[in-house]
């Protein structure tokens, strides 16, 4: 969900380290523009006063920012430092010793408890990274660098908003260099739309609570379109010059899913049926599944002659962050812990 969450647990030690921030009289000014239109929209002058003095920009966060590993990293490279042997083999674990509690966010949103396994081990090392960040300090140093500001400043203000209506308490208020919360790493707006209180307990706590952050990323999924009868997608065996012949616009081919239509870079659709007869086989050589689907193909790292052929599911995990490599790592991962 945050703009690189998926790659937090493989920096862990480094996100430990927290270099002393820099201020200037420039942030000073736009922070008070920030007060006045955080009065405006109905924060509290007792939550600025505990959250605006304090907040200081943090020049690493840029410096990562402009290397996220979702851009820089081949596929191959990204998705073998996260579907790691110990993700694999810590995630079987996890799936017996939280099965019941997986069972019932499952149950309740359709979302097959793998893939909510797989997301919270990328997104945290299955909650075991520590997350040292203010996420005040962090928003407001995105939000106020030009690259993206007003998505981050937006982000700003919902984590005032969730201090402010005492969602959390601010010493809780910690995530990832973007500002991503707790353990399934939520951004603030997404916790005001997605976060949940799963026990029935009076805080949507995705912190300390399993119960609430395994329901909490099942109804993210589920609210942009996670299909149950589905699985994400398999990786595939292309003909040879496939890479290049078998790709197409969005246009050409099969309606995609509503949540897919966003996504032109995923290129055509057409049926399982289609890829078949144009070649496409399972990775050990075998035919494709009879059923039909409508799937595009994700070339990845090319030159190997393989792919991946991908569903609708697909594209709700992209929701959660926007990368083909990033989805791929989850649905990988989901295949090996299931």
């Amino acid at each position: 969900m945050s703009p690189s969450s998926g790659a937090i647990a493989q920096e862990a030690e480094a996100e430990n380290t927290v270099e002393a921030p820099t201020q200037d009289e420039a942030f000073r000014t736009w922070l008070d523009e920030v007060r006045t239109e955080a009065l405006e929209r109905g924060i509290k002058a007792e939550t600025l006063d505990q959250v605006l003095p304090h907040i200081t920009p943090i020049e690493r966060v840029i410096t990562r920012d402009r290397n996220q590993p979702e851009i820089k990293q081949p596929y191959q490279a990204y998705i073998t430092a996260r579907v790691s042997d110990w993700r694999k083999n810590k995630g079987a674990v996890m799936m017996t010793e939280h099965s019941e509690t997986l069972k019932a966010a499952a149950d309740k949103y359709g979302v097959q408890e793998r893939f909510i396994a797989s997301i919270w081990g990328i997104e945290t090392n299955y909650g075991t990274v520590p997350l040292s960040y203010s996420v005040f300090d962090a928003v407001a140093t995105l939000a106020y660098d030009k690259r993206r500001a007003a998505r981050f400043r937006r982000e700003l203000f919902a984590a005032l908003e969730i201090l402010d209506q005492g969602y959390a308490p601010y010493e809780d208020m910690k995530g990832s260099w973007a500002g991503a919360m707790g353990q399934p790493q939520f951004m603030p707006e997404a916790y005001l739309k997605f976060a949940v209180d799963h026990d029935g307990d009076g805080v949507r706590d995705i912190w300390n609570n399993k119960v609430d952050v395994f329901a909490s990323i099942a109804n993210y999924l589920k609210s942009y379109g996670w299909d149950s009868g589905k699985t994400w997608g398999r990786k595939v065996k292309l003909p040879k010059g496939g890479e290049q012949t078998l790709q197409a616009a969005q246009e050409t081919g099969l309606e995609p899913a509503r949540w897919c239509a966003a996504y032109k870079t995923l290129g055509v659709w057409r049926n399982l049926q289609e890829w078949q007869e144009l070649g496409v086989r399972r990775i050990t050589g075998k035919d494709l599944p009879e059923r039909s689907i409508p799937a595009a193909l994700v070339v990845a790292d090319e030159g190997d002659d393989e792919g991946y052929l991908v569903y609708s599911n697909f594209c709700s995990i992209m929701r959660y962050n926007p990368s083909f490599k990033y989805a791929l790592a989850v649905g990988l991962l989901s295949d090996a812990i299931k």
